[in-house]
């Protein structure tokens, strides 16, 4: 990595790239409106990995410890049934302005919908902590759709990879949810790419509801 970035130095702007250590859901906070022309992003997906296990070798070899571990598994993004509400957390930061994002949220029609199902299963769930999980990761990607919107510059735009979801038989459309969130704070949707092959449902699931391919996608949206 440390030899690649000379290359890109003389490919893109004979400079170093900036790199910030932390959580989106605080940084980009702290950026300028209308900073960016363009946002390249693929963020923790709604299904339940855990990134600080999955890349524990290399957060290891940066110095994390265990608690370390514990404090970064909750900051970051919610992606797993371990992470807890960031409510408290998020309003110390944002203070009033989490009222559109909340907003979005919670008048989600899919979303209400699905936790709804979820909640009359609970007790047919593999880990009743899913459905806070489902919770607090749509809650947190109108948070970072909202700030996406208030630093990409007019006619800027965000590409996004992310994938759709299943838990229990229901399928969570990810890419029109996070679309619709992007549409109410500004942006235009413009494109939502599927992948020729998509993804399947887990083994237990399959073994239950049968097996059923689920999207994998890319999107574009254009700042109004």
């Amino acid at each position: 990595m440390v030899e690649d970035i000379e290359s890109v130095k003389e490919n893109y702007g004979k400079c170093y790239p900036t790199f910030v250590t932390g959580s989106c859901l605080e940084l980009l906070r702290k950026i300028p409106e209308g900073s960016y022309d363009l946002i390249v992003t693929s963020p923790p997906y709604a299904n339940r990995y855990d990134y600080t296990r999955t890349y524990a070798i290399e957060l290891a070899w940066l110095g994390f410890d265990q608690s370390g571990f514990r404090e970064l598994r909750q900051k970051m993004l919610s992606a797993t049934v371990e992470n807890k509400s960031k409510l408290e957390w998020l309003e110390g930061i944002y203070e009033d302005d989490l009222a559109k994002a909340g907003s979005m949220y919670a008048k989600q029609p899919v979303l209400n919908e699905v936790i709804e199902i979820l909640n009359n299963r609970r007790g047919e769930l593999s880990n009743p902590h899913i459905i806070r999980l489902i919770e607090g990761y749509f809650f947190e990607m109108a948070v970072v759709i909202s700030e996406m919107a208030r630093i990409v510059k007019p006619g800027g735009a965000v590409i996004m990879v992310n994938d759709n979801v299943q838990y229990h038989g229901e399928e969570i459309p990810v890419d029109f949810v996070l679309s619709d969130f992007a549409e109410q704070v500004g942006f235009r949707c413009t494109n939502i790419l599927k992948l020729p092959r998509g993804k399947g449902n887990s083994s237990q699931q399959m073994a239950t509801f049968g097996r059923r391919e689920i999207r994998k996608c890319v999107y574009e949206w254009v700042k109004k």
